[in-house]
């Protein structure tokens, strides 16, 4: 890694805490070393891929200094019952200093406003760490964030809200809409403008110029601009904007591990028909798909 990144990711230099010792504990053993686990052979064999993931969060959290906690979705959208799926995880991390491994297409404002909350409410300084995409109102979560952890396959996006796959800006300008209609439109994008400045203002921008910060909320929040709403904002998009971004190399052993871990969600969702998982190095919630 280069040295701004081996400033930024740091080792601890012993475990002195609780959890430190538990992870030191599990790493030596199985599937670590020739001993059998504690856990009888078949109720391991049945959680053995949470555990795989959970020994690799512990990997990373020895290079960053800092908890890991993981939110990621499989098919689904944000919604009102994730943050207190975060908070749970949240609840087991003994570092104030987190990084949110985030995955998400987005969803209700409203329900990564709450999210945002909560990550703050706790507090300590955290940084969202995005393995592949974080979309619309996922990325606004990023922007609440100290800072971004991007690599070649991150991508943000734009934050303009949408009505059933319309930009809000169309309906809102659309001299032929009628009442509600376009009110509705506008108090939409309006919210969405108020939230993205407010933790921008609040987080890694806080020292920015308030002019500044409002003009790269428009940039964001413009249909216009993008053209579409699934446009792709990589880490060098994202640099450009004014964003506070630490890119991580292909080749670096942190974004090798991180990629790995992404790579267990994916697979591990869609075999086992997870929406989602929030986790950390000990706590693990799982959300099945909803049967139609």
């Amino acid at each position: 890694m280069s040295k701004a990144e081996n400033q930024d990711f740091t080792t601890p230099s012993s475990p002195d805490t609780t959890s430190d010792k538990h992870s030191f504990t599990r790493r030596m053993s199985f599937p670590r070393t020739p001993e059998l686990p504690i856990q009888s052979p078949k109720y391991w064999v049945k959680e053995k891929d949470r555990y795989l993931r959970q020994i690799l969060i512990e990997d990373i959290q020895d290079l960053t200094g800092r908890a890991l906690v993981v939110y990621f979705t499989n098919k689904g959208m944000l919604d009102y019952r994730d943050a207190d799926d975060i908070s749970e995880v949240l609840d087991d991390c003994h570092s104030h200093d987190i990084d949110l491994l985030l995955q998400t297409p987005g969803g209700v404002v409203d329900a990564c406003e709450k999210i945002i909350s909560v990550l703050r409410l706790r507090g300590g300084e955290y940084r969202v760490v995005i393995p592949s995409w974080a979309k619309s109102a996922g990325t606004i979560i990023a922007l609440s964030a100290s800072s971004i952890v991007m690599g070649v396959n991150s991508e943000l996006g734009p934050i303009d809200p949408q009505f059933n796959g319309i930009p809000a800006e169309f309906i809102r300008d659309d001299p032929d809409e009628k009442y509600p209609y376009k009110q509705i439109a506008e108090s939409a994008i309006s919210r969405t403008k108020k939230l993205a400045n407010q933790v921008l203002s609040k987080g890694m921008l806080k020292k920015g110029d308030p002019t500044e910060v409002e003009n790269l909320v428009n940039q964001l929040s413009s249909a216009q601009r993008y053209a579409s709403h699934g446009a792709v904002i990589n880490v060098e998009d994202a640099k450009h904007l004014g964003l506070n971004i630490t890119y991580l190399e292909p080749r670096s052993a942190l974004w090798q591990k991180i990629w790995l871990l992404y790579c267990m969600y994916d697979f591990d969702c869609q075999r086992q028909n997870y929406a989602k998982i929030f986790e950390g190095s000990r706590v693990s919630i799982a959300r099945p798909l909803s049967k139609k």
